[in-house]
C-alpha cells in the first residue's frame, strides 16, 4: 500500500514542467496547532495547487526531515487529502514522486546515488559510542527510517552549547555518515535548549535534493520557490532565487535568512504562488 494510503487526491500531472516549489513540511506547510484558520488557509492553498498546478507547469512537493512513515502518520493524524508531486523525506534521503496512474515512485537513480554513502546502522551505532567517550550521550527519538536515525542531545547546564554542533559533525565524518544538529521546536512541543540530532547518509540534505529535482526536471533556478520555518531550512531556501521564510518561522532562522513570505504557514506559501502566477499571466 502506497504510505500515504490509497484515500487521497494526487495533484494532476505535470507534463511540462516551467516551476518547482519546495515546501518544509512540519510548521511550514502543515500547521500542527490544527486551528480553523489554519485548516483554511492550507485548503486554499490544495485548491489552488488541484487547479493550477497543469496549466501553470507547477510542480509542488514537501521537503521533511522525518522519514516517509513519519509524514505518512502525520499526514493521517492532521486529515491531509491532497497528496504532492513528490515528497524528500529524511532530510532528502528518500526521494518519491506521486500520482493517481503511479502512486508512489521512487526515483531510482537517486536511490543509487543514497546508497553508494554506505550508510548503515552499525557506523551509527559507532559514532553514538564515540560521542559517549566524549561525554556526549544521545537519547533516541520514535522516527527511525531507512535512511535516518534520530535522536536528542540535552546540554548538561543552561542555554545551548555552541560547540556541540561541531563535535558532532566532527564525529559522523570520521565514521562516515552525516547528520543534521539544529535546536528542537517548540511549536512540535519538543523542550526548549536541546538539540535534535539526526543521522543520515553522507551528502543528504535539503540543498542537495533541490539541486537534483531542478536537473532532473530541468527547471533553473530562477523558476524554484522554496519555504521554510526554521534553521534547518536555510540551506534549501538559499538554493533557489525565490526562498522564503514563512512568517511563523523561528528566531534563529530569522537570524539566518531574511526574507520572508509576509504570511504564515500555508498562507505564506499560497500568497507568493499567486504573486508569481499574476506574474506569469501577465
Amino acid at each position: 500500500m502506497p504510505p500515504l494510503g490509497d484515500r487521497r487526491t494526487y495533484l494532476p500531472r505535470v507534463v511540462a514542467p516551467r516551476w518547482v516549489v519546495f515546501a518544509d513540511f512540519d510548521e511550514t506547510y502543515l500547521a500542527h496547532d490544527g486551528s480553523p484558520e489554519r485548516r483554511r488557509d492550507r485548503r486554499s492553498l490544495e485548491q489552488l495547487l488541484l487547479e493550477e498546478a497543469s496549466a501553470l507547469g507547477l510542480v509542488f512537493g514537501w521537503v521533511a526531515d522525518g522519514p516517509i512513515d513519519v509524514v505518512a502518520a502525520t499526514v493521517g493524524t492532521h486529515g491531509l487529502r491532497v497528496v504532492p508531486h513528490f515528497i524528500a523525506s529524511s532530510w532528502g534521503a528518500e526521494l518519491d514522486f506521486f500520482s493517481r496512474e503511479e502512486g508512489r515512485r521512487p526515483v531510482a537513480e537517486w536511490d543509487a546515488r543514497v546508497a553508494q554513502s554506505g550508510f548503515s546502522r552499525a557506523r551509527v551505532a559507532a559514532a553514538l559510542d564515540d560521542l559517549l567517550r566524549r561525554g556526549i550521550p544521545l537519547v533516541r527519538r520514535e522516527q527511525a527510517g531507512r535512511r535516518i536515525d534520530s535522536y536528542m542531545f540535552q546540554p548538561s547546564g543552561r542555554g545551548r552549547s555552541p560547540e556541540i554542533p561541531s563535535t558532532l559533525h566532527k564525529v559522523a565524518e570520521r565514521h562516515g555518515i552525516g547528520v543534521h544538529v539544529y535546536p528542537c521546536h517548540p511549536a512540535l512541543g519538543e523542550p526548549e535548549g536541546t538539540y535534535d540530532v539526526d543521522f543520515v547518509p553522507r551528502g543528504v540534505g535539503k540543498r542537495q535534493v533541490v539541486d537534483f529535482v531542478l536537473d532532473r526536471l530541468g527547471i533553473p533556478r530562477a523558476r524554484a520557490m522554496s519555504f521554510g520555518d526554521d534553521v534547518g531550512d536555510v540551506d534549501m531556501l538559499s538554493a533557489v532565487e525565490h526562498g522564503y521564510l514563512v512568517d511563523n518561522a523561528t528566531d534563529d532562522a530569522r537570524r539566518r535568512f531574511s526574507r520572508t513570505a509576509g504570511a504564515s504557514y500555508a498562507r505564506g506559501i499560497l500568497d507568493v504562488i499567486e504573486r508569481r502566477i499574476e506574474r506569469i499571466r501577465l
